[in-house]
């Protein structure tokens, strides 16, 4: 059995006067003035620009607050009792102090993790209620009545009897440990993603590789401190080996495959590839799929194992600049050196199109219907899309045909009717 809770709220009826009263509770008063006071000076101080550092020390506003107050108060109560003074009132604020600080603490720590969550303030409800309820029962001296019922309260899995309260502990133990591993991985995340002497796919990686030892360090924390001997899930682990081979080979195929495209760097982000027949810019990498954005806006989710079993081409592996290729013809009688330098300035004046390597136009066949010309031309840009860039040379090389007189001509054909003059049979 364990000891009996103290009732801090009769007690504080029953024993305090109105004077000692008053005294804890302008002391109570004083140590949360105190408090903001003191959180306002260190912000004051701390935040001199608009940096990363700022923005994370203004999150932590809301849960400083209550932690000073807290101090304050522990405080104030030592010295109440050096001075034989009584604390009841105190006793009373420090669990409402300190579920004040855990609620603001998680709560902070559910923005970090799940920052576009629609599921955000059902959370916040359900977490500030649990708090309140454990701390309502805490100062009536119910807390260690209810947490006896539930450890009476047992189920038996097959030859292991567990308790209520074994069971909440557990879930209890792996949310906060799941959730503190989630902000430390968020946390890392965001500081590696801006060391711009990294690659970007490097950063992914190592992200991504630290966010799963993170989760599954915090597994593992939370079975140990609920008491589970973690050395029973070898045989889970041999289980779960097992599915993965047999129903899970897709799914760990495509983790797998994404690991090795980040590592060997054959697919960054920002990156424009043609894969599976679409063509568009890697918007993200995750561990089982490519996020692969079309120059129309739709985005593809592309399997990682696709691109290791497919041919991929990479327009942008070594070098970004593309070449655009635009042809058209002319008639035979046109000037082509007039016409090739329409082309050519058509191109060089368009902003898109590089100096270097200049524009240049070849002239590709003698065909059946005229000369066919084509205008080849370098862009850094390729994820700006081509279709506006070939409409707009095509305009203005139509333009300058039409002052110039050169006639693009269509497809002809020239009949000849022989012995024409021989009289019919029919």
């Amino acid at each position: 059995m364990t000891a009996e809770t103290p009732n801090l709220l009769a007690e504080l009826v029953n024993h305090a006067e109105v004077v000692s009263l008053l005294w804890q509770v302008g002391a109570t008063v004083l140590a949360m003035l105190a408090a903001w006071l003191l959180d306002a000076f260190l912000q004051k101080k701390l935040l001199v620009a608009h940096t990363p550092q700022n923005v994370a020390i203004k999150s932590v506003k809301r849960v400083a607050f209550p932690i000073l107050s807290l101090l304050g108060v522990l405080l104030e109560r030592d010295v109440f009792i050096r001075l034989n003074q009584p604390v009841t009132f105190l006793r009373l604020a420090i669990p409402l102090l300190l579920s004040l600080a855990a609620i603001r603490l998680l709560v902070y720590v559910l923005h970090k993790v799940f920052p576009n969550s629609s599921k955000l303030k059902s959370w916040e409800l359900g977490i500030s209620g649990i708090i309140w309820l454990a701390v309502a029962l805490h100062i009536t001296g119910l807390l260690n009545t209810v947490l006896e019922a539930m450890a009476d309260l047992t189920f038996n899995f097959g030859h292991q009897s567990v308790s209520l309260l074994v069971i909440m502990q557990g879930i209890i133990s792996i949310a906060v440990t799941v959730l503190a591993a989630l902000w430390l991985g968020r946390f890392l995340e965001a500081r590696i993603m801006r060391m711009e002497e990294m690659d970007a796919s490097s950063r992914v990686l190592l992200t991504k590789i630290i966010r799963g030892v993170l989760l599954v360090i915090s597994v593992l924390v939370a079975l140990s401190l609920v008491g589970i001997d973690i050395r029973v899930l070898s045989v889970f682990g041999g289980a779960l080996g097992v599915g993965l081979g047999f129903g899970l080979q897709r799914i760990a195929s495509n983790y797998i495959c994404g690991f090795i495209l980040l590592l060997d760097k054959s697919i960054r982000l920002g990156d424009l590839i043609t894969l599976d027949n679409r063509y568009g810019t890697v918007t993200r990498l995750t561990g089982r799929y490519m996020v692969l954005r079309g120059q129309d806006g739709a985005e593809s989710l592309i399997p990682n194992e696709t691109a290791i079993t497919s041919t991929l081409i990479n327009h942008s592996f070594s070098d970004r600049n593309m070449c655009i290729k635009i042809s058209l013809q002319v008639a035979y009688s046109s000037p082509l050196d007039v016409a090739m330098q329409i082309m050519l300035d058509a191109a060089a004046l368009h902003k898109r199109v590089l100096s270097d390597p200049a524009p240049s136009v070849s002239l590709i066949e003698f065909a059946d219907s005229g000369i066919t010309l084509e205008l080849s031309a370098w862009i850094a840009d390729p994820e700006a899309g081509q279709t506006g860039l070939r409409s707009q040379i095509n305009l203005a090389i139509w333009r300058e045909f039409q002052r110039a007189k050169i006639e693009i001509p269509y497809p002809q054909r020239e009949v000849r009717i022989l012995n024409a003059s021989m009289p019919s049979n029919i």
